[in-house]
This record gives structure tokens, sequence and C-alpha cells, in this order.
């Protein structure tokens, strides 16, 4: 794997390469080089006479002094639709950038270890399962790492197995289509979905979530959801007797 962190802040480009080799160390990757570009110019210099970038992974700060790195980042995409881009940043606020671009993911400083290995395991986790949702802002997320949403305000809300939580504007009607063609997502309350893949028992009004969470079930709905939940765990099991 061919990573490049491209970062004007010494400090941040040091911190953020010991952690992805102790990342790639612990998984095992081996033939992996990191390169260091100390601004959005470097890389675009290095890659000039290339015809792709030949880069697997691209870590971009979008706030350097001249050249920004969405800027950057445009002028990759002219030459490579595949390589993947997380943006370094202070701020959130760039998701149309970031969805013009087609960003993987994205840092915030200061951010931590934990933060990183779950950015990276997202990574490593789409290559290996198909199931992606993709964000209006351009943002992928892997299905199986929702827990459950919830709906206010015109936004879904998406709770995720690491603990963050992360927002997309749409109408609950809007986001239960988009869910039909993960089976493992259903609605169980009025604007509540929840993952069945990250469920751990049935109690009689609620789901026990595997990170110890409650999500509620409709005394309604309580009959049609125990069943969708009973022929999923059916599947599951069907699934494992054929492997």
């Amino acid at each position: 794997m061919r990573i490049a962190i491209v970062d004007d802040n010494h400090t941040d480009r040091i911190f953020l390469r010991e952690g992805l080799e102790r990342i790639l160390l612990k998984r095992n990757i081996e033939n992996s080089e990191i390169h260091i570009f100390n601004s959005a110019e470097d890389i675009l210099e290095y890659l000039k006479n290339e015809q792709e970038t030949f880069f697997d992974l691209i870590f971009m700060d979008i706030y350097m002094e001249k050249l920004t790195g969405v800027d950057a980042a445009r002028e990759i995409r002219k030459k490579d639709k595949k390589v993947k881009i997380v943006f370094i940043t202070t701020s959130n606020e760039f998701a149309s950038e970031s969805y013009e671009v087609r960003a993987e993911d994205y840092l915030i400083k200061p951010y931590d270890k934990t933060r990183l290995e779950n950015v990276m395991d997202r990574i490593f986790s789409e290559k290996k399962d198909g199931k992606i949702l993709e964000l209006k802002d351009g943002r992928k997320i892997i299905i199986n790492s929702i827990v459950y949403t919830t709906f206010s305000g015109h936004y879904v809300t998406i709770f995720m197995s690491d603990g963050e939580q992360i927002q997309t504007r749409s109408t609950q009607k809007d986001f239960e289509k988009m869910m039909e063609s993960f089976g493992q997502l259903i609605p169980s309350f009025k604007g509540v979905m929840v993952n069945l893949e990250q469920v751990d028992g049935i109690e009689e009004d609620r789901f026990r979530m595997k990170d110890g969470e409650f999500v509620p079930i409709s005394r309604r709905k309580y009959g049609e959801v125990k069943k969708q939940y009973t022929d999923f765990l059916m599947r599951k099991l069907m699934e494992k007797e054929e492997t």
C-alpha cells in the first residue's frame, strides 16, 4: 500500500506517519510506503509527469498556506478517479467540496489514535465488505458499522459502533428507501432504524445492542419486527452452515 501525507505542519505529519506505521504493522501489511509532502504544491509537482498518482491513499490537509488541499485534490482527481483521499482539517465545514472530489473520510485536528484507527478500519473493511452507504456529502459509511439511526428536524443521525454520530440531511422516508437494499437495517420505531447485525438480543419493547445501548420497538410493529429479526438470524445461521 502506497500512502501519501500532505500537511504543512511538521508535528502533525510525524504524528500521522507514526500512527499509520503502527496500524500497518498491526495488520501485517507488508511492502507499504509512506511518502511525506510539506505542501499541496509538492505533491502536485511529484505527480506532474505521472499518468496516475500511484498512491492508494492520500491524507490531505485542507488549510495550507498557498494551495488548499481541496484544490490539490481537484487536480489529482483529473488523473486518478480511484485513489482514496482523506482530508485533514480543523473544521467539518467543507461538505460540498469533499463531495466534489469524492473524499473517503476526514480527520479533524487534533485527532487521536482511536479516530485514525477507525478511519483506516473503514478503508480496509471497504475492500472486503461491499455494503457501503454513500451520503449526500460524499462520505462513505460501512453499513455493518451502523448501530441505529434517528430522525429529527430534517436530519438523520447515524450512530456508529465506534461512538461517532454522523448527521445527514434527509427525510425519514427517503432514508428508509435508501436502506431497502441493505436488508439488516429495519425501522423499529417512529423515526428509528436499527441494524440487526448489531443486535445482541430482543426484549419486550426494545432491542439490546452489542454496545450496551437499547433501541425501542413500537408496540404496534412488535410482531413484524420480531419476525424480521428471527428471519435475519435464520439467514445468518444458514450462511454459516454453507461455509
